[in-house]
């Protein structure tokens, strides 16, 4: 076997674990919160008239209301013994919570079909049975009295920035003030609160986060191979706690994206193949140590956000992830330097030497 085609066979090799990794390693979820400038926040609870919010004292039914995400989804938890039900955005019956915590949403409300997606759906992607008019039909989603949707009153709905705000000045802006009607047990109230525009950080510090990891990249890529798997390992555990830290105790209905987890798995996976495969074949098995940090690389793009917009979901705050973006970068760009070393190392070879296992 020629030298020529031992390099063919390797990189085909990578390309096919390459190919495996973006078809199997981002599966979808319906519309997870992502990195935001936006930041909806509940003011109070007050009596349902149409003067309530400004004229009502605030009061204090057995429901708790939560953001998540800065302005992605809108949670309602129910204390056991508690009823609530909210209203889509006709009027027709949506979400209720029963007595013992069951949850139950209405198939043939609109909104039921328009929260699916972050900035709704056109009427015209809309199904049949959604009908604010129609009877309604009720299909259980939780049992433990709470859940989350994206309720599209407390949000900005469009990717485009609202007319109002200035991305130039550097301060908190606000965009809106909001209401959304619930009747908690016989109490018809309304949660009010209000949406604002958060400005990033300053230009220089992604910028500056970007260049270092590029350059931490190249030198990791100049290393012996064991120093890039060690990075790997390190990589893959820290994106990997970021992405627990950002899916654990959700509620359900909140999204969350499945990337921020199951590449860092897939990278220890590779990684772990590579060292299993370097008993049997060396050689294949340093093409595939570089593969390991493909996923690595994606998330750093799934969370490129956390780089310039100032809200991330979960509990970690956006300079951490941030930072763990700029790795994945990082690593990837060593990844690159290893394979191009590898390709030029084997291209140099005469291809008409004779495989030295032949």
């Amino acid at each position: 076997m020629t030298a020529h085609r031992r390099t063919t066979r390797r990189l085909s090799t990578v390309a096919v674990v390459a190919l495996a990794l973006l078809l199997v390693a981002v599966p979808a979820a319906a519309d997870p919160a992502g990195p935001t400038h936006f930041r909806s926040t509940i003011t109070g609870l007050v009596a349902d008239a149409d003067d309530a919010p400004e004229n009502e004292a605030p009061i204090a039914p057995d429901i708790e209301v939560q953001v998540l995400g800065g302005d992605a989804f809108l949670v309602v938890r129910a204390a056991p013994g508690t009823q609530v039900q909210v209203p889509g955005y006709e009027g027709e019956p949506y979400v209720r919570i029963a007595a013992d915590g069951t949850v139950e949403i209405n198939t043939r409300s609109p909104a039921r079909w328009l929260n699916d997606e972050r900035f709704g759906l056109p009427d015209s992607e809309l199904p049949t049975q959604a009908d604010a008019d129609a009877p309604p039909a009720w299909e259980v989603v939780a049992r433990g009295g709470e859940y989350a949707w994206h309720d599209h009153r407390i949000h900005w709905m469009s990717p485009s920035l609202p007319p109002s705000v200035d991305p130039g000045r550097n301060e908190v802006q606000q965009v809106s003030e909001w209401s959304v009607p619930m009747v908690v047990d016989d109490a018809q109230i309304l949660l009010v609160g209000e949406l604002d525009w958060l400005p990033g950080p300053s230009p220089v510090q992604p910028a500056g986060a970007l260049v270092l990891a590029l350059a931490a990249g190249v030198w990791l890529g100049l290393r012996r191979e064991q120093t890039l798997s060690a990075a790997i390992g390190i990589g893959a555990a820290v994106t990997g706690a970021l992405g627990v830290a950002a899916s654990v105790g959700l509620p359900p209905g909140a999204d969350v994206e499945p990337a921020l987890v199951v590449l860092p798995g897939l990278a220890v996976a590779v990684l772990g193949a590579a060292r299993w495969w370097s008993g049997r074949d060396p050689a294949q098995a340093g093409w595939m140590v570089p593969a390991a940090a493909l996923p690595l690389a994606v998330w750093g793009v799934v969370q490129a956000g956390a780089l310039t917009r100032p809200i991330v979901p979960g509990p970690v705050p956006s300079e951490f992830v941030a930072l763990a973006a700029a790795l994945g970068f990082g690593i990837g760009a060593a990844a690159a330097m290893a394979i191009g070393r590898r390709i030029l190392a084997a291209t140099a070879l005469d291809p008409d030497a004779p495989d030295e296992r032949d």
